[in-house]
C-alpha cells in the first residue's frame, strides 16, 4: 500500500510508515535541529532496548491499534500504532515538549500550596502522593522510606513504591549516616562497589546501579533516609533535582513524625493521594495509574475503566487492575450487568453491597472472579451520552460505599475528558488524519493564504471560518519584540521545510494571545502544495510561569519579597559594594511578643498585624534610595540598604539615624478590628562588605544582634560585633556541657535553712542547685539556669531536683531537729509542661512523708502566661498535699488581683525590700503593707536575703514569721547541713 505524505498534525508530532521488517519511513517533514532520527538503514528493533523491543513485538503481534513509550535515538517518544494493509503500520511519535523543564518548579509549588494548607484542609498532602511524585518526576525505578532506630542501630523500610522490594531492615552504619547528614545527600553510581552501601546487600541482586539518598530530618534529628533507586545509570543530579528531592524529604519527615491519627485516609485525603495521577498523567498512563491507586486506596479486588460506544452492547476495557496487577485489554457484554443498570438509570451510578453475582447471574465477569460487591459509575460526554464505565469490584461485602461513590463522582469529569481524548486519538491513528486535534490547526495554499482551519483554531483566534478564509496566515500576528519577519519565516520554510517560534496571535476582537506557531510544508513531486500551521495556546503556561515566579520570589501573605529573593539579592548587592567601595547595612527586624499575640488572639489577628507591619515598612522603604524590603520568616523582616557611605564610621552613623526612624514606625498602635495593639520591633544590624564573609553570615550576624537586642531591651536596635558571636558560642557550648552535667553527676543539691523570726528555730530549708564541672571552677546558678530555661533542659533539671530533694527529705525523717518542710524552685516552662502534674503525683506516692511538707516556689510570671490554666494546675497540686509559694514577690507584675483567685500558701519577699528595711521608712512601710495583706489572705511570709541583725530586728518588729539569709546560714551541701543541725541542737 502506498501511504500518502502527511502534513505535521501537531507540535512535535511526526508520522512514519513501519513495514513488516520494522524499518521506518518518514511521512512528514522532521526538523533535524530538534529530532535525531533512528538509522533508516537498520531495523528499528535493533536500535531499541530489550524491554522496548519486546514491547513493540508484542503490540505488532496483537494487530490492534495501541499506544506505547519508546526510547529512540536517546530520546523518549510517546508512540501510537495503527495497522494498515500488507502488515504495515502507521506510527505517530510525539516527544516531550520544551516546557517540561518548567514542570518541576510547578510541581514543587503545587506541593508547597498543599503542604501549607494541610492543617486547615483535610486533603493536605499524603505520603503516597509525595512518593509517587518522586517516582514520576525523578524517573526512579523504586523509592524507599527508611526509618532510623538509633537504639537498635538499624534502618527499617517504612514504605516503598516501584519495583518489588523485600522489606527487611539493614544495619545503620555510623559512617554512612554521618556522611549523609554532613553532605545533605549522596548520589552513587555502581552501587554494588560502594563501601558506604555495604549494608544494603540487596542492591546487586535487584540490579540497582544508581542511587540517590537524602536524610529525613525532624527537629534537626535524623529520623530516616529517603532512597531513589535506578536499574540504569542516570545523569549527574542537578541542583534543581536535589532541591526538589530535599523539599519532599522535609515534608515526608513531617508526615512520618505525625501521630497515626493525623494520617488516616478520608475522602479528601483519598483525593489528595490521587492528585499526582490527576496532575501528571494523561492517556493510557493516566488510566493505569488511576486504576492502581483506586485499587490500593480501597483494597478493591478488581478496578476497571472502559469505553462504551453505540450500539452500547459491549464495554471495551481500557485499563484493569486485578488483585494488584495490570491486565491485558479485554471486552465484556454490557447486557445483564450492573454496568448496564448504571448506564440506563439516573443518576448513572450503581451500588451493590453484597450478592451482586447472584443478582446478575448472566454476568460472567462477576461469576468468574467471585465478586460480591460492586460500585460503578457510567461516565457521560458533554451531550450526556454514555461514554464509558468505571467500576470497583470486591470479593467481600461492603459495609458502606459512600466514600467510593464520592470519589468516583468527583473523578467523573476528568475520566470523561481522558476517555474523549482517547477516542479522538484512536480516530486520529486509524484515519491518519490529525486535523481534529485540540491544538489549533490551519491549512494554507502555497502563498500562505488560509484555506481551512479546525475548530480549535477558530476558538483560539476568535474568527468565524468564513472571515478567515483567504487571509494571509502571517498577517494574523500582532507586533511584539519577538515577532519574526516574513522573509525569515519564508526562508526557513524553503531551506528546512519547517519553521517554529513563539508569536502573538491577533484575535478578531483585537486581543492578543501568546502562541507557539509551527509551520510545515506539504509537497508533491511538483513542489510545495500547501502549508500546515499548528498553534498551541500558551496563555495557561505563561500564567503558570508567572505564578511560579511570584511564588518563588514573593511572600504570599504580605506581597513583599521572600527569603529566596533576598538571599539572591543580598549576594548581588554585596558584590556591587565590593566593586564600588560603598558600604551598606542589613537590618533584621523581629516583632516583640508576636508569638503571644498569635497564641492569645489567634492567627487571623496575627496575620492582619503582619500585613499592616509590612505596609508601614514598605512605605518607609520607599523613602530610601535603592532599599529592598523582604519578609524572611514568621515575624521577621529584612531591610537591605546599599550605598550608605564610603567609611565604616560614616555608614554606622547614618544607619544609626535610620534605625531610630525605623523604630518610629511602631510608635502608633495597630488597629485590628476593634483592637488597638501596641507592638515593638527589635532590630539587629550587620554592616557590609566585610572581607571573606559568606552570604549567610550577614543574615546570621543580624540575627545574633537582634537576639541580643531582645535580651537587652525589646524595641531597641544593636549593631553586630564579634563579641556577640563569641557570647552566643559560649552559651551554646555551656548548654551542651550542661546536658552532659546532668548525666555525669556534676549537679549537687544545696540547702539554705529557713528560721522563725521570733526565736530562730529551724522551720524548713530551700533546696538550691549548684554545678561543679569536673576539673573546673563551679559555675554560678545565675549563669547556667537562664541557659537551661531557654530549652526543655530546664524540665529535666527540675525533675532531677524534685526527685533528689524528696529522696533526701525522706531520709531525714528520724533526725533530731530536722526541718519540717522543704521548698523547691520550679520554672514556668516546667510548671506548664504536660506531664508535670503526673510527675508530682508519682513523687507523692513514692515518698509519702513529703506530703504536706513540700512547697513549690514559682515566680509571678508563671501565672500571668495563662491564669485559667494556672488556677487549674494549682488546684491539682494542692490536692496532692503540696504547698505553693510566690517567689521574689514585689519585683514582678505584683498584681494583688490574682492573689485572691489563686490558692497560694506563702509569699517570699525579695531581698531588694529587705536590704534597706532598717534605714528606709518607705521599704519598711511596703513590708508592713505586704505582711498585712498576707495576714488578711491567710498566707505565710518568708523574708529573703537577711544579712544583718538590724534587718532581723526590724522584721521581728513588723511581725514577719520566717526568714532566710546569710546572717544565720548560707546555702550548704547536705553534710554541712546535717553538721549545722547537730550544732544547733
Amino acid at each position: 500500500m502506498q501511504l500518502p505524505a502527511l502534513y505535521r498534525p501537531a507540535h512535535q508530532l511526526c508520522f512514519f510508515r513501519l513495514d513488516s521488517q520494522f524499518y521506518l519511513t518518514p511521512l512528514t517533514a522532521v526538523p533535524s535541529d530538534e529530532f535525531v532520527l533512528p538509522d533508516a538503514n537498520q531495523s528499528l528493533l535493533s536500535q531499541l532496548s530489550q524491554d522496548d523491543r519486546s514491547q513493540l513485538e508484542q503490540v505488532c503481534a496483537l494487530g490492534a491499534a495501541t499506544s506505547l513509550a519508546l526510547t529512540i535515538a536517546g530520546r523518549r517518544w510517546t508512540c501510537h500504532l495503527a495497522p494498515v494493509e500488507n502488515n504495515q503500520w502507521l506510527l505517530s511519535a510525539n516527544m516531550l515538549s520544551h516546557q517540561q523543564s518548567d514542570k518541576l518548579g510547578l510541581t514543587e509549588w503545587q506541593l508547597a500550596q498543599q503542604w501549607q494548607s494541610r492543617h486547615t484542609e483535610p486533603a493536605g498532602v499524603s505520603m503516597p502522593q509525595l512518593v509517587d511524585t518522586l517516582l514520576t518526576e525523578q524517573d526512579a525505578d523504586r523509592v524507599i522510606l527508611w526509618r532510623h532506630y538509633p537504639d537498635e542501630e538499624i534502618l527499617r523500610p517504612l514504605y516503598s513504591q516501584g519495583i518489588a522490594f523485600n522489606l527487611l531492615p539493614v544495619k545503620a552504619e555510623r559512617r554512612y549516616l554521618r556522611t549523609l547528614q554532613q553532605r545533605g545527600g549522596l548520589s552513587y553510581s555502581h552501587c554494588g562497589e560502594q563501601p558506604l552501601l555495604s549494608a544494603f546487600s540487596y542492591l546487586s541482586p535487584d540490579g540497582i546501579v544508581h542511587r540517590l539518598d537524602v536524610p529525613l530530618l525532624f527537629d534537626k534529628k535524623l529520623i530516616g533516609v529517603l532512597s531513589l533507586e535506578y536499574t540504569r545509570a542516570r545523569e549527574a543530579v542537578s541542583g534543581a533535582d536535589m532541591q526538589f528531592v530535599a523539599t519532599i524529604a522535609a515534608q515526608l519527615a513531617q508526615l512520618i513524625s505525625q501521630p497515626a491519627a493525623e494520617v488516616e485516609l478520608s475522602t479528601d485525603s483519598s483525593l489528595a493521594a490521587l492528585t499526582p495521577v490527576l496532575l501528571r498523567h494523561t492517556g493510557q498512563d493516566f488510566f493505569n495509574q488511576l486504576m492502581q491507586e483506586l485499587s490500593r486506596l480501597f483494597q478493591a479486588d478488581m478496578v476497571l475503566v472502559g469505553l462504551i460506544a453505540p450500539p452500547y452492547e459491549k464495554v471495551r476495557v481500557v485499563s484493569c487492575v486485578l488483585e494488584g496487577e495490570l491486565q491485558p485489554p479485554f471486552s465484556f457484554n454490557l447486557a445483564d450487568t450492573p454496568c448496564y443498570e448504571s448506564m440506563i438509570n439516573a443518576p448513572h451510578i450503581s451500588i451493590y453491597h453484597q450478592d451482586v453475582a447472584n443478582t446478575f447471574p448472566n454476568a460472567n465477569i462477576l461469576k468468574q472472579h467471585q465478586i460480591q460487591a460492586y460500585v460503578g459509575l457510567t461516565v457521560t460526554d458533554y451531550e450526556q451520552k454514555p461514554l464509558g464505565n468505571m467500576a470497583l469490584l470486591f470479593k467481600r461485602p461492603l459495609r458502606t460505599a459512600s466514600q467510593i461513590q464520592s470519589i468516583l463522582t468527583q473523578l467523573e469529569h476528568r475520566v470523561s475528558a481522558e476517555l474523549l481524548r482517547r477516542k479522538d486519538q484512536e480516530a486520529l491513528m486509524l484515519s491518519a488524519v490529525a486535523f481534529d486535534t485540540q491544538q489549533g490547526v490551519f491549512i494554507t495554499d502555497s502563498d500562505l493564504l488560509i484555506q481551512r482551519a479546525n475548530q480549535a483554531f477558530l476558538l483560539i483566534s476568535g474568527y468565524f471560518c468564513e472571515s478567515l478564509l483567504g487571509q494571509s496566515a502571517l498577517n494574523l500576528r500582532a507586533d511584539s519584540p519577538y515577532t519574526a519577519n516574513v522573509d525569515g519565516i519564508e526562508h526557513s520554510l524553503t531551506q528546512h521545510q519547517t519553521w517554529q517560534g513563539e508569536q502573538l496571535l491577533l484575535r478578531a476582537d483585537g486581543q492578543t494571545v501568546p502562541v507557539n506557531l509551527r509551520m510545515s510544508q506539504v509537497r508533491d513531486r511538483l513542489g510545495v502544495t500547501h502549508y500546515v500551521g499548528v498553534i498551541e495556546d500558551l496563555t495557561q503556561q505563561k500564567s503558570s510561569q508567572e505564578r511560579i515566579q511570584q511564588m518563588a520570589y514573593f511572600d504570599k501573605l504580605t506581597g513583599l519579597h521572600n527569603r529566596h529573593y533576598m538571599v539572591d539579592h543580598i549576594s548581588h548587592t554585596i558584590a556591587d559594594a565590593q566593586t564600588n567601595g560603598l558600604r551598606g547595612a542589613l537590618l533584621l527586624l523581629d516583632l516583640d511578643g508576636f508569638k503571644s499575640i498569635n497564641d492569645s488572639l489567634g492567627y487571623r489577628i496575627g496575620d492582619s498585624i503582619l500585613v499592616q507591619v509590612a505596609e508601614r515598612l514598605a512605605a518607609f522603604a520607599e523613602q530610601l534610595d535603592n532599599a529592598t524590603l523582604a519578609r524572611i520568616g514568621s515575624d521577621e523582616f529584612v531591610l537591605l540598604c546599599p550605598n550608605i557611605g564610603y567609611s565604616f564610621t560614616q555608614t554606622k552613623t547614618r544607619i544609626e539615624q535610620l534605625a531610630y526612624r525605623l523604630r518610629e514606625q511602631f510608635l502608633l498602635p495597630f488597629q485590628i478590628e476593634s483592637l488597638r495593639l501596641h507592638i515593638s520591633a527589635s532590630v539587629g544590624i550587620s554592616l557590609f562588605p566585610v572581607a571573606e564573609l559568606g552570604l549567610e553570615e550577614y543574615l546570621r550576624q543580624a540575627d545574633t544582634a537582634n537576639h541580643i537586642a531582645k535580651q537587652v531591651a525589646p524595641g531597641s536596635h544593636i549593631f553586630f560585633s564579634q563579641e556577640m558571636a563569641d557570647e552566643i558560642q559560649e552559651r551554646l557550648a555551656l548548654a551542651n556541657e550542661l546536658q552532659l552535667a546532668l548525666h555525669n553527676n556534676e549537679l549537687e543539691l544545696y540547702f539554705q535553712p529557713q528560721q522563725r523570726v521570733q526565736d530562730n528555730v529551724l522551720a524548713g530549708v530551700e533546696v538550691l542547685l549548684r554545678w561543679h564541672p569536673k576539673g573546673r571552677a563551679p559555675i554560678p546558678p545565675n549563669v547556667f539556669i537562664p541557659i537551661a530555661e531557654e530549652t526543655s533542659l530546664i524540665c529535666d533539671i527540675g525533675s532531677w531536683v524534685l526527685q533528689n530533694a524528696c529522696e533526701r527529705f525522706s531520709a531525714w525523717q528520724h533526725l533530731p531537729g530536722r526541718p519540717q518542710h522543704f521548698s523547691v524552685n520550679i520554672s514556668a516552662r516546667h510548671f506548664h509542661s504536660p506531664d508535670f502534674i503526673s510527675q508530682l503525683s508519682l513523687l507523692m506516692h513514692q515518698y509519702p512523708s513529703c506530703r504536706d511538707c513540700l512547697t513549690l516556689e514559682v515566680t509571678e510570671g508563671v501565672f500571668l502566661e495563662n491564669l485559667a490554666e494556672s488556677r487549674s494546675r494549682m488546684a491539682h497540686i494542692k490536692s496532692l498535699g503540696i504547698h505553693i509559694s510566690i517567689d521574689d514577690f514585689g519585683t514582678g507584675y505584683s498584681s494583688f488581683a490574682y492573689l485572691r483567685e489563686l490558692p497560694v500558701d506563702e509569699l517570699k519577699l525579695d531581698r531588694a525590700f529587705i536590704q534597706y528595711v532598717a534605714e528606709r521608712p518607705q521599704d519598711k512601710a511596703i513590708i508592713r503593707s505586704l505582711l498585712e495583706l498576707a495576714h488578711t489572705l491567710n498566707m505565710e511570709v518568708v523574708a529573703e536575703g537577711v544579712e544583718t541583725a538590724q534587718q532581723l530586728a526590724t522584721l521581728a518588729e513588723l511581725s514577719c514569721f520566717m526568714y532566710q539569709g546569710y546572717y544565720r546560714a548560707r546555702p550548704m551541701p547536705e553534710q554541712e547541713l546535717l553538721d549545722w543541725l547537730a550544732q544547733s541542737q
